[in-house]
């Protein structure tokens, strides 16, 4: 039986900057829908970087995959970088994402907090992911 996956994942961040500097901010939604079935390995999800501030960028890397109940696995990582651009290799923070999407059509919802760890440590990002699960009509 196919399964699609379909919702929003949400990205807030922030670049902190000393002042009289003002902080900048981004707020960017990207649509997520794909068609699963349980016969397959899990699929990534496709979900555009996101990147502001010139010097910071959230990357996320996650897959989805049919569960024998037909809930959904949503697994993979978070991960925020910050720097001199915004294609740094110097990551601040990296969270394991994984949940669950139950079956029905109802939303589930997972919030990820990434922290900048070095000097300064304002830098910030929250993901709200927001993702049902229905079956696919023939």
């Amino acid at each position: 039986m196919q399964r699609r996956v379909a919702g929003t994942v949400i990205i807030d961040g922030t670049d902190d900057e000393i002042w009289p500097e003002s902080d900048e901010a981004t707020h960017q939604v990207r649509a997520i829908e794909m068609v699963l079935s349980s016969d397959q390995p899990a699929v990534a999800m496709d979900i555009e970087d996101v990147r502001w501030g010139g010097e910071c960028r959230v990357e996320i890397r996650v897959t989805a995959r049919v569960l024998d109940d037909n809930q959904v696995q949503v697994a993979g990582d978070a991960k925020l970088f910050e720097g001199t651009s915004e294609d740094t290799p110097d990551m601040e923070d990296r969270q394991v994402v994984e949940f669950i999407v139950p079956k029905g059509g109802r939303p589930a919802h997972h919030f990820v907090q990434l922290r900048s760890t070095g000097v300064g440590g304002g830098d910030h990002a929250e993901i709200t992911f927001s993702l049902t699960n229905s079956v696919v009509e023939d």
